[in-house]
């Protein structure tokens, strides 16, 4: 029988390099595969990845092939990027090129070199529901569960991809890199944007974003002006430091007006939700809300799930979230994504809070 063939997403870090060797232990052919994706000629340590990835490729013996993805990486996730934070949003950049990008345009690259199997060193685990259908499940080791950047994909692309790192911790990962000698073991995770290595998103805007940031009024709900903000991009909704402004108790960003420009600020009461508006709603068994459903909810990457029910919206791409007890400041432009216990259900965009 001809062995099959998985396609490793390799990103030169450890996470990816242990997962091709774990497969070429379970005798898999193994072809590694590096995206090349951004350009940014003031951060050089841009090179790396693809250096790390094909020095352990070499080590491993295995096939290694690196895809310039620059053009569709601009026009779809930075572009995304860009608008998103124009509107007064907080994008999720990761998010959105595991979809666009990883499960996309490299999933089509993949089985174009004859790849059985799509895999990522994301730490997730895969398993089936009460009717067969695939679904993602919150990795052995919550700690570094990823499911919430993956709550999007679907059953064509889930019978064809394997996560084989969401039984491991990662002290256990660098274990194995260390024993195969490979020279990734002890590297740093990468805790930025990855077209953003510095961290200075306001660099990055001011450079490449069409729409340029002007200082502000920040305003109470009243319309009261309060002070001068920097500008939007520096702020989230919830945000409590950073602000500059003093006040007899601390003040939260409620919500960013980008028509106005302003930053409107509240008490701490004013910014508990009963619930959220969720756009873009997609289950990853096909399904369609039509009946409430009770879940879990998580509503930013490292939030903890917290208990809710989903009705349906005006129509089949929207729900309303309502959640058990009220919780500060879903923001606009994050997604919400739904579990059933370990078995992550589904996600959308948030596009606004409910208030109490």
């Amino acid at each position: 029988m001809d062995k099959k063939t998985v396609v490793v997403a390799m990103s030169g870090g450890v996470d990816s390099s242990v997962t091709a060797a774990l497969f070429l232990q379970q005798g898999y052919k193994v072809i590694g595969l590096t995206m090349r994706l951004w350009r940014d000629l003031t951060q050089e340590e841009n090179f790396t990845a693809e250096k790390d990835a094909a020095q352990v490729a070499k080590i491993l013996g295995i096939e290694h092939h690196v895809v310039d993805f620059t053009g569709i990486f601009k026009d779809t996730v930075v572009d995304n990027f860009l608008q998103e934070y124009a509107a007064g949003r907080t994008p999720n950049p990761c998010v959105y090129c595991n979809k666009k990008l990883k499960f996309g345009a490299l999933y089509e690259k993949a089985r174009e070199l004859g790849g059985d199997y799509l895999s990522t060193g994301h730490y997730v685990r895969l398993g089936k529901d009460a009717n067969g259908n695939f679904r993602i499940k919150r990795a052995k080791y919550l700690a570094k569960d990823q499911s919430y950047v993956l709550y999007h994909l679907q059953q064509e692309i889930l019978q064809h991809t394997l996560f084989p790192l969401g039984e491991y911790d990662k002290p256990q990962v660098r274990k194995i890199a260390e024993e195969m000698q490979l020279p990734v073991f002890a590297k740093k995770d990468s805790q930025e944007i990855c077209f953003i290595p510095d961290n200075d998103h306001h660099r990055f805007l001011k450079i490449y974003s069409e729409h340029k940031d002007y200082p502000g009024n920040f305003v109470s709900c009243s319309g009261e002006i309060l002070g001068t903000h920097k500008g939007l991009s520096h702020y989230t909704v919830g945000q409590r430091k950073g602000l500059g402004l003093a006040a007899k108790e601390p003040l939260f960003v409620l919500r960013l007006d980008s028509e106005k420009n302003q930053v409107i600020l509240g008490f701490a009461e004013e910014t508990l939700c009963k619930g959220l508006l969720a756009d873009q709603i997609i289950f990853s068994d096909g399904s369609i809300l039509e009946a409430p459903l009770s879940c879990t909810v998580k509503i930013r990457y490292n939030a903890k799930p917290v208990a809710a029910v989903l009705t349906p919206g005006v129509n089949s791409s929207q729900a309303i979230v309502t959640f058990a007890k009220p919780l500060r400041g879903p923001a606009p432009g994050q997604y919400a994504v739904f579990y059933a216990e370990d078995i992550c259900l589904g996600g959308g965009i948030i596009t606004e809070g409910i208030k109490l």
